[in-house]
């Protein structure tokens, strides 16, 4: 006999974090990913999950995301328990940064590519991916970088922005860095998630572009037409990048920018020698 459950909330009440997690460990095998990790996330915020490479982050991020299971610990997203609901979690979170999880083909054009990906993103009994939906994407790609462009300025800030525009027929991979993780952005939001989560911004080699990367995560999606707030999520190695925009007088505080909090993981603990 099979029962029906009811269908689980879209996102959590008023005043409940978009994301909680209360001692939460991942482990394979012997190998302890992270350990003992607890943080809110408020609803409409930026989360920060920072520390050196081996710290788990990624891997961290791919658990709130519905996409990795815990091996201990407590978690909630958007009021849903996780792994219970993991695959409702995943269809109510975008993800972007990993080139593991969601690659960008460089072997395609831009337009060809941002038309698999609509196309993969919508329901599979509906065409998702027409040359309006295409074009709109891109635009809105290019529109953030100018944004950006506009709020540094003719600043080191704003020198590899000014380049930096999406073409419909050149190829991904042709693209500059900033462009091509504009562009990641926004095909994460094509599914109108209520939680972005952006994986690894060191990525972007130069501190110019990650002051612009930490700059687009801090104003994106702020304001909605719903007005349903976006919560960000995003991993780092270093937050100079971020301390530098949102230190006093930077350009960027005349904008709506949503609250930021860094969360440091430990090192996880080494283990102990086999005694033979």
């Amino acid at each position: 006999m099979t029962t029906s459950q009811p269908v689980p909330p879209a996102r959590p009440a008023d005043g409940v974090p978009t994301v909680s997690v209360e001692g939460l460990a991942l482990c394979a095998g012997k190998r302890t990913i992270f350990r003992d990790v607890s943080f809110d996330v408020p609803t409409g915020s930026l989360a920060v999950l920072a520390g050196p490479s081996g710290r788990g982050k990624t891997a961290l991020a791919l658990a709130l995301a519905g996409r990795l299971t815990p091996t201990a610990g407590r978690a909630t997203v958007l009021g849903l328990a996780l792994p219970r609901h993991a695959g409702s979690v995943r269809r109510r979170v975008g993800f972007t940064g990993n080139e593991s999880v969601t690659p960008l083909d460089g072997t395609l054009t831009v337009k060809h590519h941002v038309a698999e990906a609509l196309q993969l993103a919508g329901p599979w009994w509906r065409p998702s991916a027409s040359r309006k939906r295409v074009d709109r994407t891109i635009t809105a790609a290019n529109d953030l970088l100018g944004g950006l462009e506009d709020v540094f300025g003719d600043g080191e800030g704003g020198a590899p922005l000014v380049q930096a525009r999406l073409h419909r027929s050149e190829l991904v991979r042709d693209a500059a860095p900033a462009a091509r993780f504009a562009l990641g952005l926004v095909l994460a939001l094509a599914s109108d998630p209520d939680i972005l989560v952006v994986d690894d911004v060191d990525r972007l080699r130069t501190a110019p572009e990650r002051r612009a990367a930490w700059a687009a995560l801090l104003t994106l999606g702020h304001t909605r037409d719903d007005a349903r707030p976006l919560t960000v999520v995003a991993t780092c190695r270093d937050r100079q990048e971020l301390a530098d925009v949102l230190a006093p007088g930077h350009r960027l505080e005349a904008l709506p920018l949503r609250s930021a909090a860094v969360h440091t993981l430990e090192a996880p603990p080494t283990p102990a020698p086999e005694i033979r």
